[in-house]
C-alpha cells in the first residue's frame, strides 16, 4: 500500500486527533464510521437528482475515513483494544466499502455493471489479507492498492467529479474501474507472498 508506508509519520497527528473522541468507545467510533460510509452511498445515490448531492457525499466520506482512522487510536489510548474489536473494525470496513461502491455505481456518474467489477477487486483484495492469517500466517496489508489509499480517492472523487466528468466514462466509473483492476493486481500479491510464506 503507498499510503501505508507513512503510517508511523502521520501517528502523533492521529493521537492529537484522537484526544476529544477519548471518553467514546472504539466500537461506538467504528460504527459511526459505517452510519457515516451509509450515508456517504445514499448522497451518491442521490445525485441522480441533483449533483449538489456530490458535496454530501465527500463530507460524509470524509468524516467516515477519520473516524475509521481513529477507533483503533483511541481504543489504544485506552488500553482495551481487543480481538472483538479487531473482528467489527475489519467487518465494518467491508460494509462500508459496500456501501460507498453501490453508491456510485447507482449514481448518475457509474453504473451497476462497474460497480460489480469494482466490488470483486476490493474484496478479493480483503479475503487474501484475512486468509492468510486463517493458515496460520500474518494478516497481510501488502500490494499495489490497498484501503488506506482508495479512502483518499473516494473522499475526493465527489469533489473532481463536479467539475470534470472526464472522457468516455465518468470520472467515477473510472475510478472504480481502477479499483477493479488494481484489486486484482493487489490480491494476486498478496496470494504470492502467502503462497511463499507457507510451509510446505
Amino acid at each position: 500500500m503507498v499510503l501505508n508506508r507513512y503510517r508511523g509519520k502521520v501517528d502523533s497527528l492521529l493521537s492529537a486527533m484522537a484526544r476529544p473522541f477519548i471518553r467514546l468507545h472504539p466500537n461506538t467510533l467504528t460504527l459511526l464510521s459505517l452510519l457515516l460510509a451509509f450515508l456517504a452511498g445514499v448522497s451518491y445515490y442521490m445525485t441522480r437528482s441533483h449533483a449538489f448531492y456530490l458535496f454530501l457525499a465527500f463530507l460524509f466520506t470524509l468524516l467516515s475515513a477519520l473516524l475509521d482512522a481513529l477507533d483503533g487510536k483511541v481504543a489504544r489510548m485506552r488500553k482495551i483494544a481487543s480481538r472483538k474489536g479487531d473482528f467489527l473494525d475489519h467487518l465494518v470496513d467491508r460494509y462500508a466499502d459496500t456501501a460507498l461502491i453501490l453508491g456510485i455505481s447507482l449514481s448518475a456518474y457509474s453504473s451497476p455493471l462497474i460497480g460489480l467489477f469494482a466490488l470483486t477487486g476490493v474484496y478479493l483484495t480483503s479475503y487474501v489479507g484475512t486468509q492468510a492469517q486463517a493458515v496460520g500466517l500474518r494478516r497481510i496489508y501488502g500490494g499495489i492498492l490497498g484501503r488506506a489509499d482508495r479512502l483518499v480517492i473516494l473522499i475526493f472523487l465527489p469533489l473532481v467529479q463536479y467539475f470534470w466528468w472526464g472522457y468516455y466514462f465518468s470520472i467515477s466509473s473510472w475510478v472504480l474501474i481502477f479499483f477493479a483492476v488494481l484489486g486484482h493486481i493487489t490480491a494476486i500479491q498478496r496470494i504470492v507472498s502467502a503462497w511463499r510464506a507457507i510451509p510446505s
